[in-house]
C-alpha cells in the first residue's frame, strides 16, 4: 500500500498501518538527523519523536501534499525545535563512535565492498574530511544539503519541507556546495 492508504488507515485507528509507515521511514529518518548530529542515540532519539508526533496528530494528515513532504516538514521543525530550546550544536563524531554500548561502530556497519585495505582507508578519509566540512555549512544549507543528498529529494519537495522558495533551495545549495568546495580546497587536498 501507498504512504496515503496507509496514513488514511493509521488515521482510522489501524495501528498496522503505522507500524508499516514506521517501517517504511525509519531509517531515512534516522540518516536524515544522523547527518544533522553525527550522534546516533541523538538521531534515534529525533526520529522517535517525529513518530510521537505522527500519533499525537494521528487523522490530520491530508492527501493533498506527498506524505514524505509532510514528513520531513515535522522532522525538520522538530529539529528546528530542539536546536533552538536547547542551543544544541551538532555533535561531532567520528566513524569509530560506537552506535550503542556493546555496538559496533558506524564504520562498522557501512558495508564494504572486498578493496584493498589502502583504498578503504582513502575513502574513509575522504568520508571523514566531508563529514567535517558538512558540519561547518551553516543550518540552513545543511538542511537543503541534507535532503538532497540523503532522501534524494527534489528542490520544489524540498522548498515545501522547509517552506521556502525553490528560487531560495537552489541558493542555498550552490552556497552549500561552494562552501564544501572550498573547506575541502583548504585542507590542501581537493577533491573537485
Amino acid at each position: 500500500p501507498s504512504d496515503a492508504e496507509l496514513m488514511q488507515r493509521f488515521g482510522s485507528g489501524d495501528d498496522a498501518a503505522f507500524r508499516q509507515v514506521v517501517d517504511r521511514h525509519h531509517r531515512g529518518l534516522l540518516n536524515f538527523f544522523w547527518r544533522r548530529c553525527f550522534d546516533r542515540a541523538m538521531a534515534e532519539d529525533c526520529a522517535q519523536e517525529v513518530f510521537l508526533r505522527l500519533v499525537r496528530h494521528r487523522g490530520k494528515w491530508r492527501p493533498d501534499a506527498k506524505f514524505t513532504t509532510y514528513l520531513y516538514r515535522i522532522a525538520e521543525n522538530y529539529w528546528i525545535d530542539r536546536y533552538r530550546s536547547k542551543k544544541a550544536a551538532p555533535n561531532i563524531g567520528s566513524l569509530s563512535t560506537t552506535m550503542g554500548a556493546d555496538g559496533p561502530s558506524v564504520g562498522e556497519t557501512v558495508p564494504d565492498n572486498v578493496r584493498a585495505p589502502e583504498e578503504r582507508a582513502q575513502d574513509h578519509e575522504l568520508a571523514e574530511r566531508i563529514r567535517e566540512a558538512v558540519s561547518k555549512l551553516t543550518d540552513e544549507q545543511r538542511s537543503v544539503f541534507v535532503l538532497a543528498t540523503t532522501q534524494n529529494m527534489r528542490y520544489a519537495e524540498i522548498g515545501q519541507v522547509l517552506e521556502i522558495p525553490v528560487g531560495t533551495v537552489k541558493s542555498r545549495m550552490h552556497a552549500a556546495v561552494t562552501r564544501l568546495r572550498q573547506l575541502l580546497k583548504e585542507d590542501g587536498r581537493d577533491i573537485t
